[in-house]
């Protein structure tokens, strides 16, 4: 069943979490701040409510979520781990079970085995779930659960409501995206007076970025191509190697690439290690980059999309780019 309607989805969740002791917490490969936000908001309620949660990621946390309370409690997932047992599974901020990386890929007959709940606020979510609350109009995962914590009579602490909160603070880049409503701020009100550490979380998002992040960025956007509207940019396994850059530091890179005036899409593309290129994709309003990431099973939000090309840097360029030239021409006869 597909709920958009919290009151009503409330009560089918938490008829699911009542049944359960031991619940396994999924999100994302590559989780962002939703992401693991999510997961960690959605730990601490069911903890608080004397259920076992299992917080687990399939890949590496961002660093600047490594001071969120209970961060510790996340297994990142290497290959050849059992799976945890567990009664039920709460799918976060994450559009497919395909999108939970190598934990799906090693054991997807059990997961498949599993009762499986779902919240999530990607256009691309197609409801897998016995009990799915899907809302593309949330500006964040976070800002949803929050809100389905609180209709289901679930703890929310001041240590879930910090976790919280960098979900909403990221996935909007600060309340600056489209997506932004006036129920976007009222929650993140009632999270600031539920206890969250705003001034910790702004320290950590956006004045501790490593300036191995800053060297990547200036050398890739010192050789961006820029094609009237359209914006593109590339990040080599040689340009991390020499800056001693993370895999999450291109992050940064596709955020400046988006303000820059003028430009209404644009792409990051990102070579990595085995031989793919990953994608990061941004567009203004009336340009819907998450059917463009569709293409190779990615997804994401209208405005906000990306996917994994099993190809290189070259034959990506010649797949992405004429997809993006289109989006663009029809925006402006639409």
């Amino acid at each position: 069943m597909i709920y958009t309607d919290i009151a009503t989805a409330a009560v089918a969740f938490r008829e699911q979490i009542d049944r359960a002791q031991r619940i396994l917490l999924l999100t994302h490969v590559n989780p962002d701040g939703d992401a693991l936000g999510s997961l960690l908001g959605a730990y601490h309620a069911l903890r608080d409510s004397g259920k076992e949660p299992i917080a687990l990621a399939s890949s590496a946390l961002p660093s600047y979520c490594m001071g969120l309370p209970g961060v510790e409690a996340v297994h990142v997932y290497q290959r050849g781990d059992p799976l945890p047992e567990a009664d039920l599974v709460w799918m976060l901020d994450t559009a497919s079970l395909s999108r939970v990386g190598l934990i799906f890929d090693e054991h997807r007959a059990t997961l498949a085995s599993r009762p499986l709940i779902i919240t999530d606020h990607h256009v691309t979510n197609d409801g897998g779930g016995s009990v799915n609350l899907i809302d593309p109009s949330a500006a964040s995962t976070a800002d949803l659960l929050f809100r389905l914590l609180r209709a289901m009579g679930l703890p929310v602490s001041p240590a879930a409501a910090t976790c919280l909160t960098v979900g909403v603070i990221t996935d909007t880049q600060s309340f600056q995206t489209s997506s932004t409503t006036p129920q976007t701020l009222r929650t993140a009100a009632d999270l600031l007076e539920t206890g969250a550490d705003l001034r910790a979380l702004i320290g950590a998002v956006y004045f501790s970025i490593p300036e191995s992040t800053m060297r990547l960025s200036a050398l890739v956007l010192n050789a961006m191509r820029r094609e009237g509207a359209l914006a593109w940019a590339t990040v080599t396994r040689a340009q991390l190697a020499l800056t001693g850059a993370s895999d999450e530091a291109s992050d940064d890179t596709i955020t400046q690439l988006q303000r820059m005036a003028g430009v209404r899409v644009c792409v990051l593309f990102k070579e990595r290690a085995d031989g793919t290129v990953k994608i990061s994709l941004r567009s203004v309003p009336g340009i819907n980059v998450a059917a463009i990431a569709l293409t190779w099973g990615g997804g994401g939000h209208t405005q906000a999309a990306g996917a994994t090309l099993p190809m290189p840097l070259a034959e990506a360029f010649d797949a992405v780019l004429p997809l993006l030239r289109a989006a663009l021409a029809e925006s402006a006869t639409a």
